[in-house]
């Protein structure tokens, strides 16, 4: 397997959705904190919204951020710019807003390398894993962007377009919404994933045996909030970590 992002210092370190721990998920504030704190890399959410932009942000219901009864599918831009999703968080976060891949992109180019999650439900094409590329193209950033996801099938989709031209990853964990048989790892055969991201808790030494030293995968494992926590996955060997609070795990 390729080394994922050769350019980069080891380990790899993600603000997970931004600096989480400290400002709003997934939003400017959340990214300016990583550039105030010198983190090198950021995990986000990306979803395809009615209007067909691709828009930053967790959740596919809006109620927890932003305290609405609708899906992010089923919005347009224009509405889905009107919400508030910092006030949740705190009051002094208030107004705001869902970004664009495209914002995002454009305000920080290389600053960032990226962990791009695509959020998409069902096997079918919805047409994300086109978009995302084709966004990544515009801006030149194939050299700086991982992207992943729970659903293998986006990731196929994905592979597929992009010629598998930059890594991916499969995301997995023990959770209930993950179906049994992608709880560990399996999905990568259907992705043709290059990357794996599991849960940190199924990171053990057997497992970085077999996916990461006998079969070559990086692993990138998510989400690591304790120090003495990520000091052991570290030397475990896992390639990176996404965490809330990322200048936990900042070196020098």
């Amino acid at each position: 397997m390729k080394t994922l992002f050769p350019h980069a210092k080891r380990p790899l370190l993600f603000g997970h959705r931004g600096y989480s721990e400290l400002a709003p998920e997934n939003t400017m504030a959340a990214f300016d904190l990583c550039v105030t704190h010198e983190i090198p890399g950021i995990e986000i959410d990306v979803h395809l919204c009615k209007t067909g932009e691709l828009v930053v942000i967790h959740d596919h219901d809006l109620l927890r951020l932003a305290g609405v009864e609708h899906t992010v599918e089923e919005m347009s831009l224009t509405a889905l710019k009107q919400l508030d999703v910092g006030s949740h968080k705190d009051k002094k976060f208030a107004g705001e807003r869902i970004p664009l891949l495209e914002e995002l992109f454009t305000t920080y180019a290389k600053k960032f390398y990226y962990d791009i999650e695509l959020k998409v439900h069902g096997y079918k094409d919805t047409g994300i894993a086109r978009k995302t590329w084709q966004t990544i193209q515009a801006h030149h950033l194939e050299e700086v962007c991982l992207v992943s996801s729970f659903n293998p099938f986006a990731i196929r989709y994905f592979n597929k377009v992009s010629h598998k031209a930059i890594p991916t990853a499969v995301i997995y964990s023990e959770a209930e919404a993950v179906p049994k048989v992608l709880r560990r790892g399996w999905g990568r055969h259907i992705a043709r994933a290059t990357v794996l991201k599991p849960d940190h808790k199924q990171v053990t030494e057997q497992m970085m045996d077999k996916f990461s030293t006998k079969k070559g995968f990086p692993i990138i494992t998510w989400t690591v909030n304790n120090k003495e926590q990520g000091k052991k996955l570290l030397d475990l060997g896992v390639d990176g970590l996404i965490s809330n609070d990322p200048k936990l795990f900042k070196t020098n």
